[in-house]
């Protein structure tokens, strides 16, 4: 029961740090991109900020839920094909997952290197609406693994 409890609050760490860490980067950059726009900070720091905070907090965290999810549905025995909440879950975590992988870590990658403003504006245009749907669904996997709906 002790290594259950330790499994389920590991969970619950990963879910924060990944969850917690792409709404904070996705607010705060949006503030910078804004400082960026009137000349007064550069842009590479803000890429840079962006990508390694992702690859360390977003990864982790990710890593973290999904590793700790699987020893607890071992544990448990649930059958979660049965149930709705935990597929749903799943499959709000590998929509969003494909998301950052296929679409938001190559633009970060493109962004952190961009000296033309218009690509600037550009790829990090793209980020914000591929990344805050990846962060809508999380909060959606978040919602239906919390509620059991």
């Amino acid at each position: 029961m002790a290594e259950y409890a330790v499994l389920k609050a590991l969970h619950v760490a990963g879910a924060v740090l990944l969850v917690g860490n792409v709404t904070v980067t996705g607010v705060w950059a949006w503030y910078m991109y804004r400082w960026w726009r009137e000349g007064t900070v550069p842009f590479r720091p803000i890429a840079r900020a962006i990508l390694w905070t992702d690859l360390i907090f977003t990864l982790g965290g990710g890593t973290l839920l999904t590793v700790s999810g699987i020893f607890l549905l071992r544990q448990s025995g649930l059958p979660w094909r049965d149930l709705p909440w935990i597929r749903q879950g799943i499959g709000a975590l590998l929509l969003s997952t494909l998301l950052w992988l296929v679409l938001l870590l190559p633009a970060q990658w493109k962004m952190e290197r961009a000296t033309d403003a218009a690509v600037i504006r550009r790829l990090f245009l793209r980020w914000s609406v591929v990344g805050w749907t990846a962060t809508g669904l999380l909060f959606y996997g978040l919602w239906v693994m919390v509620s059991k709906r």
